[in-house]
């Protein structure tokens, strides 16, 4: 009895406890390595059937290089605007009765309204001047015994969006000096509507894309679930969960996507590549350096990204609709 006591009131030894760290290191091990398993597997059905493979590869290829062209035109048009920011003018030509003492004054004056980067007074003499040496008629402006050509003041506007010159010029035109007024930076305006509509082009066309994609690698992957009916039953049988039958089915559509994206990003870099030539022999006729710019590595990745979400989000959607419908 003394013993038996005895024994009760030992302490029990303590358990040794089971590493949490290294299970949870190993469950995830065993996960990549089925999700690695999955994924070759899905790449291996893939190649087994290479021309259907690659019709909805190029499908999904071109419908990522469309709004993505529009996208790079746009940067394209906006460093067009960048460059040619200074070349926007606005002329005020003053009456013949303002002095040249009052023009500098008017000039002066504008350099502190908001809005105007720079302002330079030109008198009527060094108007004329410059008239006859781009005309060559220097001797004969010589001859001339009145001088023609009014004072202007040439006017840089730090905002050459349309809105802002506008207002620029609305408030220019009722300045007393001026009597006439002539705006050089219309074409800019026309060129930055431009760069706004492929704008608005760009995202239309990119939620019409998604959509296309989405019924393009949907339709794929209903055939390839309705092929592998009989393998799907047999892992519902099994106890498998419909998100488990489709993981092949999410890493197919994850591979059109990527795929898709890779294949359009070498299709911009060939449309680059058959423009660029002839878009060199024009800029040189304008005397301007610049250069047609692709999509860069950001936008590249981006593109490749995109398409993989898109495929996997797409697969997603298709694979799990039609095996919930599949009785084990």
């Amino acid at each position: 009895m003394n013993s038996s006591r005895r024994d009760s009131t030992k302490p029990a030894r303590p358990r040794p406890r089971s590493n949490t760290r290294a299970g949870q290191r190993e469950s995830l091990a065993d996960r990549v390595q089925v999700h690695r398993r999955v994924a070759k597997t899905s790449a291996a059905r893939l190649l087994q059937s290479p021309v259907a493979s690659f019709i909805t590869l190029f499908v999904v290829a071109v419908s990522l290089l469309l709004p993505a062209l529009l996208f790079s035109l746009n940067s394209n048009l906006n460093s067009v605007l960048a460059g040619f920011q200074d070349s926007a003018q606005i002329t005020l030509y003053l009456h013949e009765e303002v002095s040249e003492a009052d023009s500098l004054d008017v000039s002066n004056n504008l350099l502190t309204r908001e809005g105007i980067n720079s302002a330079y007074y030109i008198s009527p003499a060094q108007a004329l001047e410059s008239f006859g040496a781009a005309a060559g008629l220097d001797n004969l402006l010589q001859e001339m015994t009145r001088n023609p050509l009014p004072g202007a003041i040439v006017i840089t506007p730090s905002d050459v969006a349309p809105q802002a010159v506008d207002a620029l010029v609305a408030e220019l035109q009722n300045l007393p000096e001026v009597d006439q007024l002539q705006v050089d930076s219309r074409w800019l305006q026309r060129l930055a509507a431009l760069s706004n509509l492929v704008r608005s082009l760009t995202r239309v066309l990119c939620l019409i894309v998604i959509l296309g994609l989405f019924f393009v690698v949907g339709n794929t992957i209903k055939l390839a679930v309705e092929n592998r009916k009989a393998e799907i039953r047999v892992i519902k049988l099994v106890g498998g969960s419909d998100m488990f039958a489709a993981r092949p089915f999410l890493y197919a559509g994850l591979f059109y996507g990527l795929g898709g994206g890779l294949l359009a990003v070498v299709l911009q870099a060939l449309v680059l590549i058959t423009f660029s030539s002839n878009l060199d022999a024009l800029m040189q006729l304008y005397e301007s350096d610049f250069q047609l710019r692709g999509f860069g590595l950001l936008n590249a990745l981006l593109v490749v990204l995109s398409g993989g979400l898109i495929g996997w989000a797409a697969a997603l959607l298709a694979s799990l609709r039609h095996i919930r419908g599949i009785s084990p």
